[in-house]
């Protein structure tokens, strides 16, 4: 019989509850007598099945004493162990063990094991020490107090929580120890268990050791208390970050949502007036496109820093969601609004300087409602303040408005529009015309700009103005102009296998679109998809102060013009960066803005203008398109001047696909043929 068979023989022969473990606490082997036990009380098989992991049982249990003790068997630091502990059995009693540790070593020289023996025992059996070493075998601080409170035991865990040796403590008075805790809640709770006779638990902090206590005080029979002491120190730190993490934006510190709720709700229980000032952050998205990843958040961190200036006990800052903030004031009956909200522009009149060095300038639309004079409820002052946000923002620049009742439809009209924007766009009623671009000289259609529109089932015909700028805050532009483009490029593909096309046409992309590479990766695939020759597209972008240069801008418009495509801008002269977009875009193609064209004849100075814009456009060899021509004198003008492409109603206006299909392509297409038939 080799060695390990010859020791499991004589651990089967031991009545004491036996198993063995290597260095590493795996349970190598165990008697039958532990087995047989462990299986009628239904104990944990950690405990008692081979190659489980003693060690990692008894951290989840958080004796941390006992396994150092065993390990120290293990590694020759002590020669034997013994110890009483508890073990709780699966019907919920409790089996109290004495337990000895020794060190197995074998002359084959194998590996170090330690036998583990565990005897059933009774309380009432143990000898009087038996109390103590039980003391202190306990996972939690222990203390007894008599009557007067005074200290008359500690175990050993409580000694290291209180960081007071017992020697120097035990026999003095609790609070003549730890005078710090004198009228805390720690003396009031001892207090009122001793004199009430009840069972009280808390959790307190104590400042001079630094340490969050959950406390078990318990009233003994023959008078005195007893207490049990756990450090929860981590535990309450983690409910704080809990806390922190649920009631504060984690990007700029200041209360979120959630907070500025219950703020408004505890305003409302206390029938106190108050205003909320709800406040929008232009063109965040569009500078987090141009610029780098977290250019949005270093202004979102900065502006929040200027618009904690306000806060005080009576006014709360908060960040909602995205761009938004809230500011909850309590007002008085006749205080005025008006300079509050302009001083809050204020903080908007300068730029913010981004990390790179760079200056960006934004604006800020106010919305504000009063509680209770426009509405009874939180939800309706917090919804009628975004009401009157939205009204501030049909206005350019940093401004405020106030709620109005009429601003419901309003509110009612947008949110029509946004619910049309997420569901099917053929459907909602989306389309598209065709304005045709006319070259005087000849008369012939040369260009098309392709023009979306919207026939609302419920709201008759919506302006893109208006429904582009709700696509672009809701993230809907991306989707509603792949529709398009899906339809106009089926389209154009007819035309070509049918009449052979040739015609370029015009798209127009917002800025948050010319930015987006993804969108472009996207476009580039759907016009291979399709077979569209690039040179039959032109980009059209708008002449405005927010389509400022960068990089990702830049690099899309160079791809879009090495692949054959046409770059457009449109409404030339209106804005405030037209030589700025020359000197940095790929601009192939300048669209004189109707204003100009339509004061022709009317007003020299307007002329003068116009007549420089020309010969600009000529001078950097661009395409030129003259918008908005209702008049022939407006044709002469421009014809004369050496402007002969023409976009405007003397020509013809927007037209539906089928009539200008019918006007262009199947009249000029009867016409050839009629032609070809004379000549034969």
């Amino acid at each position: 019989m080799d060695t390990n068979n010859q020791i499991q023989a004589w651990v089967n022969t031991i009545d004491d509850f036996l198993i063995s473990i290597d260095i590493n606490g795996i349970i190598l082997r165990v008697n039958q007598a532990w087995v047989d036990f462990c299986v009628e009380q239904n104990v944990r098989e950690s405990l008692w099945k081979v190659g489980s992991d003693y060690f990692k049982e008894f951290e989840k249990l958080g004796k941390e004493r006992e396994l150092n003790a065993i390990k120290q068997v293990l590694t020759y630091k002590k020669k034997e162990h013994k110890q009483m502990y508890p073990l709780l059995l699966g019907n919920g009693d409790t089996q109290w063990l004495e337990v000895k540790v020794r060190r197995l070593e074998f002359s084959s020289g194998t590996s170090t094991e330690a036998i583990i023996s565990h005897k059933p025992i009774t309380l009432q059996a143990m000898e009087p020490i038996t109390a103590e070493i039980i003391l202190d075998s306990m996972t939690e601080g222990f203390c007894l107090l008599d009557d007067q409170f005074h200290l008359i035991y500690i175990n050993e865990i409580a000694e290291k929580l209180l960081q007071s040796k017992r020697g120097l403590v035990m026999g003095r008075g609790l609070f003549e120890v730890f005078p710090e805790t004198v009228g805390t809640y720690f003396h009031s709770h001892y207090q009122h268990a001793l004199e009430e006779q009840a069972v009280v638990e808390f959790v307190d902090y104590y400042q001079p050791l630094d340490i969050w206590f959950k406390v078990k005080a318990c009233p003994l029979k023959k008078g005195g208390l007893a207490l049990y002491l756990q450090d929860v120190s981590e535990r309450k730190k983690t409910e704080a970050q809990l806390a922190e993490s649920a009631n504060y934006d984690y990007l700029t510190g200041l209360p979120n949502r959630r907070l500025i709720t219950q703020m408004t709700r505890s305003l409302l229980s206390e029938g106190k007036k108050f205003t909320v000032f709800h406040l929008n952050i232009h063109n965040l998205n569009f500078i987090n496109a141009v610029q780098y990843y977290d250019a949005g958040d270093t202004i979102m961190r900065k502006l929040s820093e200027e618009l904690k200036g306000f806060a005080h006990e009576k006014c709360h800052i908060a960040r909602m969601d995205g761009n938004q903030f809230v500011i909850l004031k309590e007002t008085s009956l006749k205080e005025r609004l008006t300079p509050f909200a302009e001083q809050i522009e204020e903080i908007f009149h300068k730029p913010v300087l981004l990390d790179t060095g760079q200056k960006i300038q934004v604006c800020v639309n106010i919305g504000i409602a009063c509680y209770p004079y426009d509405g009874q409820t939180m939800e309706e002052v917090y919804s009628y303040a975004e009401m009157a946000m939205h009204e501030a923002k049909t206005v350019r620049g940093s401004c405020h408005a106030f709620f109005r009742p009429r601003m419901k439809s309003v509110h009612e009209r947008k949110a029509a529009i946004v619910e049309g924007l997420a569901g099917d766009f053929k459907k909602s009623g989306f389309y598209y015309t065709m304005q045709p671009q006319i070259n005087g000289d000849s008369g012939k259609l040369i260009g098309v700009e392709v023009l979306s529109r919207w026939a609302h089932p419920n709201l008759g015909e919506i302006s893109p103005f208006e429904f582009i700028q709700v696509a672009e805050e809701t993230g809907d532009i991306v989707p509603l102009t792949f529709h398009l483009l899906t339809e106009v490029f089926t389209q154009l593909k007819s035309w070509e296998n049918r009449y052979e096309w040739k015609v370029r046409a015009a798209i127009n992309m917002t800025p948050s679109l010319i930015s987006n590479t993804d969108f472009f990766d996207q476009f580039f695939v759907l016009m291979k998809d399709y077979e569209i020759d690039p040179k039959q597209i032109e980009i059209e972008i708008t002449e405005q102060a927010e389509l400022t240069y960068s990089p990702k801008t830049l690099e899309n418009l160079l791809l879009c013009k090495s692949k054959g495509m046409s770059i457009a801008i449109d409404d030339f002269g209106t804005g405030f960066s037209m030589i700025s977009y020359l000197t940095h875009f790929p601009i192939t193609k300048i669209k004189i803005d109707k204003s100009f064209v339509q004061k022709i004849g009317q007003d020299s100075k307007s002329e003068a203008v116009l007549k420089s814009l020309i010969h600009l456009a000529k001078s950097i060899e661009c395409e030129l398109v003259a918008e908005g021509v209702e008049r022939e004198e407006e044709a002469e003008f421009l014809q004369a001047n050496g402007c002969s492409v023409y976009q405007g109603y003397l020509y013809d206006k927007p037209l539906k696909v089928e009539d200008l299909e019918r006007k262009y392509l199947e009249l000029g297409q009867k016409s050839l043929v009629m032609s070809q038939a004379l000549n034969d």
